[in-house]
């Protein structure tokens, strides 16, 4: 709105709309006003209905001859509906009681009147607000004002009107509720334009608001009075031209007083612009002068004026570095004074032809130099300078040397004729216009073929609407790179790159093309994809490709509602083929099983080759349980048949992992890593056999994974113990040794059982850290107890296989000594029976290193392995521990009792001590003893303990020796 909206671009500082003089002027005028009403009421009333009604009049005033700018209805609306309002409230106060003017009429009459135009106000305010931002007709506004205030007042004057007031009764019911109305309507204006403020200039919203609730209050003093001269009348007219007042403010001075303030200050503004423009300008000139001199003096371009003695008048830097001179020496003298006779001449020439004709010349020119007599090519131009009437006073030029350019020219002819990649020059029409040799070579054509051709000729990969679309975005982007095929003269087709550039010359397009044969390397990159997707020994494709082609091929199973299963193959012993009979021997047998592989794939399957030994195969048509097992044992069966191999038959069996689709997942991660679980299940049952995946080997998987998980850090969080359980001398009854046994006390699960986390960090490798943990830690403790003045013994640790083959093995064990300050003698490291029979002869290294050391080796777990003479003798080891199973059973199983004697004497027979486990009873403990074993332990002399528990049981069985 662009009365009400000023505040919003006013430059400066604005005039407030209401500041503390207009608050001071208006308690002064309501003063008088005061003074006017205790001398005489109608004086008082007449005095402030005769201000608004000049207020609502200078605001339709202002909003008729203003609606042509006026950008929205809100002043349109106010400003039309103001001149009916002005209207009824004229009849209103010449209708009051005392003035008499309307013989017949009493108070009522003005009462009606007033209720009339506060209506009429109210709801024209409420409708400008909801017409805001929108245009109006002002006419018909005006038009329908009119027929409204006519109405009106015909229906008051008509006595049609429902009454106000009764003389003698005072107010009517209709009145006091109309004016109750009344404070809603204009509370509703106060609130809308707060809703809409943004539309406002912030002052403007300020006014317009408070005039709003200010007339809600008037409308309120009005609803009490009894009589039309009582305090109650008097303070509502008090309200009502302060609700004037500032809807004047709001209104007229915003329209008017403050547009002049604004254009007034806009002029002073226009004029300070204007001078800073001159300066601006002034400044401008003199850098327009600055950069012409620049341009001039750094111009690569020789420059140079005479007069009409061809006497040089101004020289730039190129003419200076050309004749060789400085300007001091140039300027003043004529071309034969400074250049040869032979150029001097030909410049004197030019130079009187353009003065003689008045006309600009352009030439080609050959000027020698003063550097080394060094000739330039220079393209010049020769024109008349001339005064404001067409005079000429001179000559200038401009000279530019385009020797690089020739020469740069000359090599690039050069480099096109002998370029290896075909080139082309094609117009709009795709016509060729130039080739070179190799242009010809690519294509067959001689040149004058090529020359006969267009490029749709050659190019068989598009055709003319296709071409013609090309070009016009080559010549909108300006260059382009693209792949085609062409078709040579003697119809072979030849792959090619297109490196094309889009020149204008004179408005006409030119495109120069560079082409390449990249057969040999489309078939290269042809290949390298091949290989990138392809196994290269048996040509099944590799687990990338498969697995793209399985997600299809699961896709389309899923549409057409088909059971597939992913199966999981691994042969059994492949190694060994390899180890025993060479890897040529292994590759044609991968290969002839690969092609066995392939004979089982349906119309819906698919096959690759994992990797090693392990392939993958999809069957697309897979039908039910019973079906897909029939298909297990039919792959087992085929691929276990022999294979000959350089004269030899041999035989390779597989395992078999199977996941279903869609029961065990619907993507091919999941289907594989469920099949993979499988297959392991299956080596695990022995090999040569198959297993479907169910959830109980997920389960298991998960509680691996998780121990795992919390195992990691367990050493460093100190969860894991070490307890120790005594061993016994059978025939003394004294403590000579302890065994090291680990405990995991996890802070959520508990104690984790040995058998669930050793055989996990044995596989994941983390059985070295804990490995080393407990060597270091057995050693310190026993040293510890030794210090504490307990009796020395031996303390046993068992070894993992993974630990025991690690190459630092033995220097770990020795530093475990020397930093714990144990004798060796007190330490005993416990070995497998199957670590012994692996790599025996790294083993027997080993074993010598630790036996140099000076600590005592034993065999733990004997008899439940290979138990085998050989060994022992081989290696040296000092005691062989009897499983536990053989000793529990002795007193009921006359083999177990057997084997056990058979242990001892043997032991005994090469010298070795025996130590049984798991003895829980003293009868087992006296069966021991009558078969001559050395030593024992287990629950019937005591329990493993944590080492506090262990040292006051140890003092507790020093002190009482009987006890034992």
């Amino acid at each position: 709105m662009i009365a009400l909206n000023l505040d919003h671009a006013a430059p400066g500082k604005a005039t407030p709309l209401l500041g503390l003089g207009h608050v001071g002027g208006l308690v002064v005028f309501c003063a008088l006003l005061h003074l006017s009403a205790r001398y005489n009421y109608l004086l008082f009333h007449t005095l402030v209905e005769t201000i608004r009604i000049v207020v609502l009049g200078s605001i339709f005033v202002l909003a008729w001859n203003a609606r042509r700018w006026v950008s929205d209805g809100f002043l349109v609306i106010v400003g039309i509906a103001s001149l009916g309002v002005a209207a009824l409230e004229i009849l209103h106060t010449l209708a009051f009681k005392g003035l008499n003017l309307f013989p017949g009429y009493d108070a009522n009459l003005p009462t009606q009147l007033w209720i009339a135009f506060r209506y009429m106000e109210g709801i024209a305010f409420l409708f400008a607000v909801h017409r805001l931002r929108r245009p109006v007709q002002a006419h018909f506004l005006l038009t329908t004002t009119g027929i409204v205030t006519v109405l009106l007042a015909t229906l008051i004057f008509s006595g049609n009107f429902p009454d106000c007031y009764i003389e003698g009764s005072g107010l009517t019911p209709f009145k006091i509720v109309s004016e109750f109305i009344l404070i809603g309507i204009f509370s509703m204006c106060a609130g809308a334009i707060y809703l809409q403020r943004q539309h406002f200039a912030p002052s403007v919203a300020r006014l317009l608001i408070a005039s709003m609730l200010i007339s809600a209050l008037a409308d309120f003093a009005f609803t009490s009075y009894a009589g039309v001269f009582d305090s109650a009348n008097e303070v509502g007219h008090y309200l009502l031209f302060i609700s004037s007042f500032l809807l004047y403010r709001a209104v007229l001075v915003a329209g008017l007083a403050t547009p002049f303030d604004l254009l007034f200050r806009s002029l002073k503004q226009k004029e300070t612009e204007l001078e800073s423009k001159v300066v601006e300008r002034t400044s401008a000139l003199r850098k327009s002068q600055a950069l012409n001199r620049a341009v001039v003096e750094n111009s690569p371009a020789v420059i140079y004026l005479t007069d009409l003695d061809c006497r040089y008048t101004l020289a730039n830097a190129a003419f200076e570095r050309l004749v060789g001179r400085p300007r001091r020496e140039i300027l003043g003298k004529t071309a034969f004074e400074l250049f040869p006779q032979d150029v001097a001449f030909r410049l004197d020439r030019r130079n009187h032809n353009v003065i003689a004709t008045n006309q600009p010349l352009l030439e080609t020119e050959d000027v020698g130099t003063s550097q080394q007599g060094e000739t330039r090519h220079f393209k010049s131009v020769h024109f008349p300078l001339q005064d404001e009437h067409g005079a000429v006073v001179g000559m200038g030029g401009i000279a530019t040397d385009v020797t690089d350019s020739l020469i740069a020219e000359e090599r690039y002819g050069a480099i096109i004729r002998s370029s290896m990649d075909a080139f082309m020059m094609v117009d709009e029409e795709a016509r060729l216009l130039e080739v070179n040799d190799a242009a010809c070579e690519l294509s067959g054509y001689t040149r004058e073929e090529l020359l006969r051709l267009r490029v749709s000729d050659l190019d068989t990969a598009v055709d003319e609407p296709k071409l013609q679309a090309a070009m016009h975005n080559i010549a909108r982007d300006g260059s382009s790179r693209i792949d085609s095929r062409w078709r040579r003269k003697d119809g072979e087709l030849r792959d090619v790159e297109l490196s094309v550039q889009c020149l204008v010359h004179g408005g006409v397009p030119r495109y120069y093309c560079f082409v390449r044969d990249i057969s040999g390397r489309k078939a290269a990159a042809a290949r390298i994809e091949y290989l990138a997707h392809h196994d290269l020994l048996t040509a099944l494709p590799n687990k990338l490709l498969f697995q793209q082609q399985c997600h299809a091929a699961l896709l389309n199973a899923e549409r057409e509602g088909r059971n597939c299963a992913l199966v999981y193959l691994d042969l059994d012993d492949f190694k060994a083929v390899n180890d025993t009979l060479g890897h040529a021997v292994g590759d044609a047998l991968l290969c002839e099983l690969a092609a066995r592989v392939r004979t089982l794939i349906d119309e819906h399957g698919l096959a690759c080759r994992v990797g090693g030994d392990e392939f993958l195969v999809l069957v697309g048509d897979a039908g039910n349980q019973q079906r897909l097992a029939a298909f297990a044992e039919r792959t087992l069966a085929l691929l276990a048949e022999p294979v000959q191999l350089d004269g030899t038959f041999q035989t390779c069996t597989v395992s078999l992992g199977i996941a279903r689709f869609p029961n065990d997942g619907t993507d091919f991660d999941t289907l594989y890593r469920k099949a993979d679980m499988a297959m392991s299940q299956a080596k695990t049952a022995g090999r040569n056999t198959f297993r479907f995946f169910d959830e109980a080997m997920h389960a298991q998987l998960v509680e691996r994974r998780h121990l795992l998980s919390l195992l990691r850090g367990a050493l460093e969080r100190h969860e894991l113990r070490l307890h120790y359980q005594p061993q016994i001398d059978l025939h003394t009854g004294e403590v000579i040794g302890a065994e090291a046994l680990i405990r995991w006390q996890h802070p959520e699960l508990g104690v984790v059982s040995p058998a669930r986390f050793i055989p996990i960090a044995e596989e994941s490798g983390l059985i070295v850290p804990i490995g080393n943990w407990v060597m270091r830690e057995a050693c310190r403790q026993a040293k510890a107890w030794q210090d504490a003045g307990l009796p020395r013994f031996v303390v046993a640790v068992n070894l993992s296989a993974v630990q025991f083959r690690l190459p630092d093995f033995c220097q770990t064990v020795a530093d475990a000594l020397t930093d714990s300050g144990l004798s060796p003698d007190c330490l005993e490291l416990e070995l497998t029976e199957s670590l012994l029979i692996n790599d025996a002869d790294g083993v027997l290294e080993t074993v010598r290193e630790l036996k140099a050391l000076g600590l005592q080796l034993s065999i733990d777990d004997f008899g439940t392995g290979y138990s085998s003479l050989a060994y022992l003798k081989r290696f040296d080891v000092d005691k062989l521990k009897i499983d536990q199973s053989f000793v529990r059973d002795m007193d009921r199983d006359a083999d177990s009792a057997a084997l056990v004697l058979a242990i001892v004497q043997m032991a005994h027979s090469l010298g070795l001590k025996t130590i049984a486990e798991g003895v829980e009873h003293e009868h087992l403990a006296a069966a021991l003893r009558s078969l001559n074993c050395d030593e024992a332990q287990g629950y019937h002399f005591a329990r493993p303990m944590p080492a506090g528990d262990f040292e006051g049981w140890l003092r507790n069985v020093v002190a009482s020796p009987e006890d034992r």
